[in-house]
């Protein structure tokens, strides 16, 4: 599954071809993504990735979650998606992450925009949330730019290898989307 974002941006649904690529976007960016993301350690080597990549397309075929290649000028920059989908409630948790080097291009903004389109559209979703660390302004700054409600912090809900974080959570819902 291919979605075009814009005229630069596309995604596609991962899959093993993306294995290698995403190994190696991965050990680049590893000092830049560890600021904030707690999986990090558990993605050591190529097999790892493999594992997730199989993870992945498992949790999109038994329609739990749904995890994209970010493409922008048709190279692998990022991951995004759904991380969990609540088929009972009608609601989604999206999660990203991007390279270093495309960081503040709006890349990430216009992804999360397609996704709500993906969600509230294709998914009939009723409510989609973001959680982020609390401290990570450019991870907010997405939901918030999106007009996402922020609805709480979650104190101390993540270990991120030394220390405790919270999570800011914010929401919107199918009412409040505006296309």
């Amino acid at each position: 599954m291919k979605i075009q974002v814009d005229s630069n941006i596309h995604i596609e649904l991962l899959v093993p071809a993306f294995a290698e690529r995403l190994y190696t976007l991965t050990n680049k960016n590893r000092a830049y993504l560890k600021k904030w993301l707690a999986w990090l350690d558990l993605v050591k080597t190529f097999e790892d990735t493999e594992t997730f990549i199989e993870t992945a397309v498992h949790q999109h075929n038994h329609n739990q979650a749904t995890t994209f290649a970010i493409m922008y000028h048709d190279e692998l920059v990022g991951l995004a998606g759904f991380n969990h989908f609540d088929y009972q409630h009608n609601w989604g948790a999206i999660g990203y992450w991007l390279c270093a080097s495309c960081n503040g291009k709006g890349v990430m903004t216009r992804v999360v925009e397609k996704l709500l389109e993906y969600g509230f559209i294709e998914n009939r979703l009723n409510k989609i949330e973001i959680r982020c660390a609390q401290q990570n302004l450019k991870s907010r700054a997405i939901p918030e730019r999106l007009g996402f409600t922020y609805e709480a912090t979650l104190r101390q809900c993540e270990w991120l290898y030394d220390k405790y974080v919270d999570h800011a959570v914010y929401s919107l819902l199918v009412s409040e989307y505006k296309r």
